[in-house]
C-alpha cells in the first residue's frame, strides 16, 4: 500500500518512547495519506501505555501495530518490522528522538523529488564535529573527506558534518536513528550471525543492501532531536568490542582488502588512546579484545 510505515525498535525505554510518539502526533501531514506506526519491542511496555499510544495515534488517523519479540537484538527487530510493514516506504526512528512537525511531509516530498532513490535519511541535531574534531577523525580514519562516504576503515564519522549541508546529497550510508527506505529495497533482510544485540553497524549494512537497487540521499531539512538515552544499552565493553569486530565484518563484506584492515587497526588504536583508563576501562578492554580479532583467521 502507498504510504509510510514508521518503525520504532525499542527496549525498556518507555519515557523516551512516549516522547517520540507524542512528537509524531504533531505532524502536518494530510490525513488522506496512509501512515502506520509499528513498535517492535525487546522489553516490556505496560498495557496502559500501549492503550495511550493507540488512542493518540488513532486520533491522528494513524494505525498502530505493536509486536513483542522473544528473540532479542536490533537487527532481528529490523527484520520483523519489514515483515510487519504494510506501506511501501519504511521510516526507522530511534525511540529516543523527537521529530519536528514537518518531518513526514518533508520526507515524502524528498522521495517525489528524487524518483531514483530507494532511501532517504536525515540529520541529528547536535551531532557535529568542531574543526579540530574533524581533523582528528580524518587522521584516525573515522571520517571521509566526502560527507556521503564511509571512511577507509568503514566508519560512519562523516555524518558529523551533515549539519553543514545546504541541499540534499547522495550517500552510501544512513544513520540508524533517522533512516528510511523503500520496502522493496530491503524486503529480503535475513538474520546475520555477527549482528547481535545492539547490532553496531546494522544501518551501514542495511544501506549497503538497499544500494543494490537504487540511490540513497540525505536531506539536511530532515532534522530531528536525538536525546541518545543511555537506558537499556549494552555494557560498554560489549559495545566497544562489537564496534571493532562488526566493522571487520563490514570490511570483509565490502571486500576492501588489506588497506581497510590496516586503517581499522589504526582507528582502534586511536579509540583506545582517547579513553580515560580510570573512567572507561570497560570500553578500553572491549577495544583491546576487538583489536585481537582484526587479523584473526576467523575474520580477516
Amino acid at each position: 500500500m502507498q504510504g509510510l510505515s514508521v518503525v520504532i525498535c525499542t527496549r525498556n525505554r518507555v519515557q523516551d518512547l512516549t516522547r517520540c510518539v507524542h512528537s509524531m502526533t504533531n505532524q502536518t501531514m494530510s490525513k488522506d495519506y496512509n501512515i502506520e506506526v509499528i513498535i517492535v519491542d525487546d522489553g516490556e511496555i505496560p498495557e496502559a501505555v500501549l492503550d495511550e499510544y493507540e488512542a493518540l495515534l488513532n486520533k491522528k488517523g494513524y494505525s498502530f501495530v505493536y509486536y513483542s519479540k522473544t528473540d532479542h537484538g536490533l537487527w532481528l527487530s529490523r527484520i520483523k518490522a519489514v515483515e510487519l510493514a504494510s506501506m511501501d516506504t519504511i521510516l526507522f526512528l530511534d525511540d529516543d528522538v523527537e521529530i519536528p512537525a514537518h518531518y513526514f511531509s518533508t520526507l515524502l516530498q524528498t522521495y517525489l523529488d528524487y524518483p531514483d532513490c530507494v532511501g532517504v535519511g536525515g540529520v541529528a541535531i547536535g551531532m557535529r564535529n568542531s574543526f579540530f574534531g574533524t581533523i582528528r577523525c580524518l587522521m584516525s580514519f573515522q571520517q571521509s573527506l566526502s560527507s556521503g562516504k564511509l571512511s577507509l576503515s568503514g566508519q560512519a564519522g562523516s555524518m558529523y558534518n551533515w549539519h553543514k549541508a545546504r541541499k540534499t546529497f547522495r550517500t552510501e550510508f544512513q544513520h540508524g536513528c533517522n533512516m528510511s527506505f523503500k520496502k522493496e529495497a530491503i524486503k529480503d533482510l535475513e538474520p546475520v550471525p555477527w549482528l547481535k544485540s545492539y547490532s553496531v553497524g546494522e544501518d551501514i549494512y542495511m544501506s549497503r543492501m538497499a544500494l543494490k537497487t537504487g540511490k540513497l540521499y540525505i536531506n539536511p531539512d530532515l532534522k530531528l532531536l536525538h536525546h541518545e538515552s543511555s537506558a537499556s544499552r549494552d555494557n560498554l565493553e560489549d559495545v566497544a568490542y562489537t564496534r571493532v569486530v562488526n566493522h571487520v565484518h563490514l570490511l570483509k563484506d565490502k571486500k576492501s582488502g588489506p588497506l581497510g584492515y590496516l586503517a581499522l587497526l589504526w582507528t582502534t588504536f586511536y579509540l583506545i588512546l582517547r579513553e580515560k583508563p580510570k573512567k572507561n576501562l570497560p570500553a578500553i578492554n572491549g577495544y583491546k579484545k576487538g583489536l585481537k580479532q582484526i587479523f584473526s583467521k576467523e575474520l580477516a
